[in-house]
């Protein structure tokens, strides 16, 4: 594990010499006295392993040369020196990184520090320049460092662009690391009128700007995946922390029972939830009432899973939401025509039942809809919703599950699907309707008198 320093550097604030001011630096409770750049008293507060600066042909590369050619007692190369004065001296807006030399530089300091040059970031085509050279950063990193981040110096994108870069090792690079602080030197309200040795720069942690972030797309992912992982492990309370953990479980592996569960459990803790401090507190209940609120209102299981198929067909989880809707139709007709569940019989299936009723509707329909009589009947253009969407659902079904479906009909079914989801809950709520037409084909009554 290391201790890594990313920082961006400047031109200087001196006119004259192109150095910055001294200054004093408090960090938490020790003062660090006559540092002409801060990055010095982060690397001994925090014992930091390795620097990273990030700045332009315009930065002071000259004074850093100077300054850890003698903290690592390298050899000093005066003709680099008088050649990095005059790059920095003639830079301009326009400049190619290139004109630049930095790798002397970053072969002089190799494993201790690291310069990226970047341009001046003027047009959309710089910033995007600039990102895949500033994320040459990931390959510095190694899984468990710890990231120390400042913002002092250099333009204020630069505070952009670390965030940004953060967030692209975290998110994208999958870096395992932790952000253990983001620094700035409050230089602005140094009082001026005080002597010199109190003067004092405090620094100040902006850390919780990270935290918040943090906690904004832990939220999302909760809003709109029902994942809780990022939030429950910043949630101090221990119970709602589980509670959470479980209802993504639940919700990810489709246990309906247990996603019912886990419902009733986190309404439990609504006073737990409002009584959430700090960032949590202006997030979090409201994202989960919204969550529990969409999910908490439907008693029948087959409507809480057809509610569940349109919850998961908006996140664009196709496949979830094609199982649920078959679950639920299977369900209703379940419930409708009270048919008993086959659970003594562990060899059959407890809901066969059911499955037997639908495949006799499709058999018959199959049998008449040659016959144009068949077809205008008002009862069997309606039946033939249910098991349209029975039908297509169970076969979808089975190719998610063989994995064999392909890329045109992935499209067709994704479009079937929205189509589903817009009629499954009013299908599901005619229970009137299953039940008359049943009481004239009698197909229950000759399963149940099969058994």
């Amino acid at each position: 594990m290391s201790k890594v320093l990313i920082a961006g550097i400047g031109g200087g604030k001196n006119k004259q010499n192109g150095k910055y001011s001294i200054a004093n630096y408090q960090i938490e409770n020790d003062i660090y006295r006559d540092r002409s750049f801060i990055t010095s008293a982060l690397e001994e507060h925090y014992h930091i392993d390795k620097t990273i600066f990030i700045g332009t042909t315009g930065s002071m590369w000259d004074n850093l040369y100077e300054f850890y050619c003698d903290r690592y007692n390298k050899e000093y190369d005066e003709n680099y020196h008088i050649e990095l004065m005059e790059v920095i001296d003639e830079s301009s807006k326009d400049d190619d990184v290139q004109k630049l030399n930095i790798n002397k530089f970053n072969e002089t300091f190799k494993d201790k520090i690291l310069a990226i040059v970047t341009k001046y970031g003027m047009n959309e085509l710089e910033i995007f320049e600039n990102f895949n050279l500033i994320i040459q950063i990931q390959e510095q990193l190694k899984n468990g460092d710890e990231v120390y981040l400042d913002i002092t110096h250099s333009f204020r994108s630069n505070a952009f662009w670390l965030f940004l870069v953060i967030n692209y090792l975290t998110d994208v690079a999958d870096k395992k690391i932790e952000i253990k602080a983001i620094t700035y030197g409050m230089l602005e309200i140094i009082d001026r009128n005080l002597p010199k040795e109190d003067q004092i720069a405090n620094v100040v942690d902006l850390n919780a700007f990270y935290k918040i972030l943090q906690w904004i797309k832990g939220a999302n992912n909760f809003k709109n995946y029902g994942n809780s992982y990022l939030i429950e492990k910043n949630i101090e309370n221990e119970k709602l922390s589980k509670k959470l953990k479980n209802f993504s479980d639940a919700l990810n592996m489709n246990y309906i029972a247990s996603l019912r569960q886990s419902i009733n459990s986190l309404k439990r803790l609504e006073e737990d939830i409002e009584n959430l401090e700090g960032p949590a507190k202006l997030i979090i209940p409201k994202v989960i009432k919204e969550f529990m609120d969409r999910f908490s209102t439907e008693e029948k299981d087959y409507l809480f899973q057809a509610e569940l198929a349109k919850w998961h067909f908006e996140q664009k989880r196709y496949a979830m939401a094609y199982i649920n809707i078959n679950e639920a139709i299977i369900g209703f007709i379940m419930d409708a025509l009270e048919l008993p569940l086959l659970s003594a019989d562990k060899k059959k299936d407890e809901n066969k039942l059911a499955k037997d009723w639908l495949n006799m509707i499709i058999s018959r329909h199959e049998a008449n809809k040659i016959y144009p009589n068949f077809k205008a009947d008002k009862d069997n253009k309606e039946l033939y919703e249910y098991i349209k969407i029975f039908e297509h659902s169970r076969r979808v079904r089975n190719e998610i599950a063989h994995s064999i479906g392909g890329k045109d009909s992935a499209v067709n079914d994704i479009d079937s699907l929205k189509n589903y989801c817009n009629k499954i809950i009013d299908l599901l709520k005619n229970r009137d309707f299953i039940i008359r037409i049943d009481d004239k084909l009698e197909f229950s009554k000759k399963l149940k008198k099969n058994l």
